[in-house]
Order: structure tokens, then sequence, then C-alpha cells
């Protein structure tokens, strides 16, 4: 009886090594865990960027994992209560008025309201004009950028309207700058072409940028097109993201900030993947764009559908939980050795009798 139960201990030993190496490269479970939301969600509530706060875990609601979540919904009203607020709304209006800046689509509209007609322009070139004749640092980008609105908005009054594009691409730009959200190449780009327009009184070499900024707000919302511009390290890499808000739309900048640009990196790869998988997969972050370029989307549905039926395996998939530990704590060495050893000892072994002489 002994013997009996040293084998089947052994056999498993090997049994389950050698599931656990299978998985563990076939499938890599436990590399798939669906992100937590809610501490990223609460830290941006801390810094009091509930705009930000409500569109990251709005994104999430659509899981189920986060759906049944009661104190995910809990949460996600409490910011939208606070946002639809009286006193919040008007604060944010009177800061997109007063500094041309605000986190809020009320207060970024003020923003650029104001600089639409030649007000946030005057002021921004008269407050970097008091910092000059104090001898203090001027913001060459900032007045850049109203000179720049000042010639729009001439040639928007000689036009009828007609270049009202130029103009309101200038004030996106003038906000994405005071937010901190304008990239080193833009700016320097800015100030070189500043200088030969005020000359040429021609708007006409920023066009392009105008145009993709203008299509990205169309897209995807204002804040959203700050956030993307944000990202991008050139000309080539805005047209990129523009194009890519074709597709992604106004999720866009979450499914970048989730698969660590890998959407991006591959989109040609990902273009013949349907949106929803693609969000199930920013649902387990970068890990899950690299399953899902890995083996394709078939392959991760599969997967997912997969880890979903063994979380029912024991009590509250405890048991679920010892194999994906084992899965993550025993490197592929120790699981060969481990069914090497447990070989070894399967193996029948005589001993070699003695000759008589």
């Amino acid at each position: 009886m002994l013997k009996f139960y040293y084998v089947f201990s052994l056999i498993l030993l090997l049994s389950t090594a050698t599931t656990l190496l299978y998985q563990k490269n076939t499938y890599a479970y436990h590399t798939l865990t669906q992100v937590d939301p809610l501490p990223h969600t609460q830290s941006l509530i801390k810094e009091e960027k509930y705009a930000d706060a409500y569109e990251y875990l709005h994104y999430f609601m659509q899981f189920e994992y986060m759906h049944q979540d009661t104190q995910a919904h809990i949460l996600l009203q409490h910011i939208a209560d606070t946002r639809a607020s009286f006193s919040y709304q008007s604060e944010k209006i009177a800061q997109g008025i007063r500094t041309g800046t605000s986190d809020e689509l009320s207060g970024q509209l003020s923003a650029i309201g104001s600089d639409f007609f030649l007000i946030g322009d005057l002021r921004d070139l008269a407050l970097e004009g008091t910092h000059y004749a104090k001898g203090e640092e001027v913001d060459k980008v900032l007045v850049s950028l109203s000179s720049i609105g000042l010639v729009a908005t001439v040639t928007t009054l000689f036009t009828l309207g007609s270049t009202s594009v130029a103009k309101s691409a200038v004030s996106i730009l003038k906000l994405a700058h005071k937010s901190q959200r304008m990239p080193l190449w833009l700016g320097s780009y800015l100030i070189k072409q500043s200088k030969k327009i005020k000359e040429s009184k021609d708007i006409s070499s920023l066009k392009p940028i105008f145009h993709h900024l203008e299509t990205m707000r169309a897209r995807i919302g204002l804040n959203n097109t700050l956030i993307l511009l944000s990202q991008t390290k050139s000309f080539k890499a805005l047209k990129n993201i523009s194009a890519l808000t074709k597709y992604y739309k106004k999720e866009t900048h979450i499914l970048l900030k989730l698969s660590s640009h890998t959407a991006q990196i591959h989109k040609q790869i990902l273009k013949n993947t349907a949106i929803p998988t693609i969000k199930l997969a920013s649902s387990y972050g970068a890990s899950g764009f690299t399953h899902l370029l890995k083996g394709g989307g078939k392959h991760f549905i599969r997967t997912t559908q997969n880890i979903k039926s063994y979380t029912k395996i024991g009590y509250k998939g405890e048991i679920w939980k010892v194999i994906l530990w084992l899965m993550k704590h025993l490197s592929d060495t120790v699981l060969l050795l481990i069914m090497g050893i447990n070989t070894l000892l399967l193996l029948p072994f005589r001993p070699r009798k003695k000759s008589n002489k």
C-alpha cells in the first residue's frame, strides 16, 4: 500500500509539473491579470482631476468584472455628481476665462472663446510684455502663439470666417501649452514659424498641423486631443495618432496608455482585429496586447474564456489562485528538474544479482 501512495505521488507531481510547464508556455495565464482601475482613479481624484478620473473609470465599466463591482459604481457616481455641481462648473468656467486653461470641457471652451475674440491673445501678449519690462523670463511659445493668433484673427475677419479653423487650432495649442501638454518639438517649430508669419502674414505653413488638430478634436473631443498631442514627438507621430483616432475614437488615448503604445506600434496588425477583442485585451494591460499579438484574436478569446472557467475551480477560485502562483514563481528550469527527477524515480530499479562462482 505504501508503494502505491509513493508511485501515485510521483505521478501526480510529474503530471502537475508537466501541466504547469505546458500551460505556462502555451497560454501564460499567470501574466494575464485584469487591471484594477480603482487605485489610479482614486489618485486622480486626490489631484482633483475629476474629468480624467471619470473617463478612466468609465472605460473599465464596460467589462464584466468591473460592471459587477459595487464600489466602482459608487465611486463613478460620486465623480459624476461632483462634476455636475453648479459650484464646480462655475469654478471651471471662471478658471478658463481667467487663466486660459482648464481640465474640464466647460473651462476649456471658455478659454478658447476668449482667445477666439482677441481677448486672450491681447491678454497673453500684455502679460508677457510685463514680464519683459521687469526683466523676467518671457514665455516665447506663448508669445509666438498669441502673435500667430492675431494674424489668424485678422485673416478670419478679412475672409469672412473662412479661416476660423486656424483660429480655433491656435486656441487649442495655447490651451495645450498652458496645461503643459505642448510637446517640445511643436513648441520649437511654432517659435520659428511665428517669425516668418509676422513678416508674411501667411499662416499656410501651419495648416497641416491645424488640420490634424481639428480632425482629432471632432473625433475624440478637446481634452483627449490635448492628451494625445502631448504624447507626440514629431509631426509624423501627430499624423499617425490622428489616423489612429479614426478606429479607436474617444478611447484612443486610454488604449494607448493601457497597451504601453503597443496599439500604435502594431496598428497594421491590430487593424484586422475586432475592436471588442482589442478592448478586452486592454483590460489586461500591456500583457493583454502581448498575448493578442502572439496568438491572434481567436486564441486570445479562448484563453480569457478558459481563465473565466478556471476561476470557478475550488472555493471562490482558491485552487486556481494556487495554480497561478505556481506558474508565476516556478521557473521553467525548476519545472523541468522536477519532471526529470520524478521520471527517474518512476523507472523500475532492480539490483544486480551476484553471480555464483
